[in-house]
């Protein structure tokens, strides 16, 4: 800038040449060129955003009329119903709309439940693998889809029938021995060894951990009550028999009893709903004597009923009469069928069987009752009208244990042997009237438990070694 100083055209002081703004008046000497940077920064940045806004408005009226106007290609025509392949009967053609949307939402279909079992249809085997995990003992879901398998990895699983798919799987405290499901929904799982506690797994809710009963040192059964809430547990060690409330697991009350009690039974005994705890006493581990304790769970104090009556020295596994009125059993010390008669004036009677009874079960209405005899590989079918052995049927296997169809018109025996693991395979189907072995299937080795579904369409074994499941149906 050049230092020559000329006079303010307004005041006449004397100003640098060029300058823009006199200092002494403080007036501004001429206006600012319409093409300076400080005309861009006002007026025609506002004049760019308004055309761009112009723009978009333009842009989107375009837009929205295009998009409605009407399409010349019309809509789809409707999709047209396939018929099946190869030669479809016309019922499968004719329920094709009532198949399920692959595409849709919500739960999975229901699979429609098999026709009820007939005393005359043939049967027939197929199994399937649940993996690396030696099975214990399982139980039919009530809706007769899926069953409930003990593993030997502590663990409680869920298997669909039809696929042999796993489903559902809990971790327990402790393997489970056996297992017992109560009011259709939970799933007790009783270790008799080294265990003081019972969990109770709510089927509804698999995310959840067990519910846990303390019942004491080797817990032998669990029962459920007619009032849909509560279970009465029993143990061997610790001799006592405690009462449960569930979901909670709040313990309501319990009795000590002079013997260890290995069974529970629900029976009616004066019109009303008693307990009846199966136990027995050992001295120098021998059978000393066994007793039924009868009494009343609804009674406060608990067990202030209790009456106990002497039933032979070495019971087994039983079975109660449809009306709960009596309780069969055997006696493997003495190789006799008890059956004793609670309803009113305790009465017992027996009749002789096979040797080494270790299970006894009721079918026909209850006209006939039937031991398993483990050393002689027989059943014992008794007339229980008169007590007598109607007859005896030979087994191709040594049984283990066994199962009725609800209807009692079926029974299913597991024949893998006494010992455990058990090495034995195959299971036999006892039917008709008289009872008779009606069919002897394969099964994997090591054929440690059996169950039925509720409707006694299907029954299934679980294999040890084999690690399996034979599920069993009629043709």
């Amino acid at each position: 800038m050049s230092e020559r100083r000329v006079p303010c055209p307004s005041c006449g002081a004397r100003i640098v040449e060029g300058a823009r703004k006199c200092r002494a008046c403080k007036g501004w000497l001429g206006e600012r060129h319409r093409g300076s940077v400080g005309s861009l920064s006002g007026r025609e940045p506002r004049l760019a955003r308004a055309a761009v806004t112009v723009a978009s408005g333009v842009a989107a009226v375009i837009i929205a009329t295009l998009t409605s106007l009407k399409s010349p290609v019309g809509e789809a025509p409707p999709l047209t119903a396939l018929a099946p392949e190869g030669a479809a009967s016309r019922a499968a053609r004719d329920t094709a709309d009532d198949a399920p949307d692959p595409a849709a939402f919500g739960p999975d279909p229901v699979e429609p439940a098999p026709p009820p079992a007939e005393p005359k249809g043939r049967w027939r085997a197929r199994e399937f693998r649940i993996g690396d995990v030696h099975p214990l003992d399982v139980v039919f879901n009530p809706s007769g889809a899926s069953i409930y398998v003990s593993g030997d990895d502590a663990s409680l699983r869920e298997y669909k029938l039809q696929s042999g798919e796993l489903i559902h799987k809990a971790s327990m405290p402790a393997q489970g021995d056996h297992i017992r499901l109560l009011f259709d929904r939970y799933v007790a799982v009783l270790r008799h060894v080294d265990a003081a506690r019972i969990p109770v797994m709510d089927t509804t809710a698999w995310d959840r951990d067990p519910v846990l009963l303390d019942v004491g040192r080797t817990p032998g059964d669990i029962v459920a009550l007619p009032d849909g809430r509560t279970v009465v547990a029993a143990t061997t060690d610790t001799k006592r028999v405690t009462k449960f409330e569930l979901p909670t697991g709040v313990r309501l009350a319990n009795i000590t009893l002079p013997h260890a009690t290995g069974q529970l039974f629900l029976v009616q005994a004066e019109g009303r709903p008693y307990i009846a705890a199966l136990g027995a006493l050992t001295h120098g581990g021998r059978p000393a004597g066994a007793w039924i304790d009868l009494f009343d769970p609804s009674e406060s104090p608990f067990g202030a009923t209790r009456r106990s009556i002497a039933v032979g020295r070495e019971p087994r596994e039983g079975d109660i009469t449809r009306d709960g009125g009596a309780v069969f059993f055997p006696d493997r010390l003495s190789n006799t069928a008890i059956l004793l008669s609670v309803a009113g004036v305790t009465e017992t009677r027996k009749a002789r069987v096979g040797v080494g009874p270790t299970a006894g079960f009721l079918l026909d209405e209850d006209r006939y009752g039937i031991t398993l005899n483990a050393e002689a590989r027989t059943a014992s079918v008794i007339d229980l009208s008169t007590m007598e052995v109607k007859s005896t049927l030979p087994l191709r296997g040594v049984p283990r244990t066994g199962v009725t169809s609800p209807d009692r018109k079926t029974l299913f025996v597991a024949l893998g042997g006494t010992q455990w693991p058990p090495v034995g395979s195959g299971v036999a189907v006892i039917a008709g009237d008289p009872p008779l072995v009606v069919a002897s299937l394969p099964t994997g080795k090591g054929a440690c438990a059996v169950a039925v579904s509720k409707d006694g369409a299907r029954a299934v074994v679980a294999s040890y070694w084999d690690r399996s499941i034979t599920v069993l149906e009629q043709q």
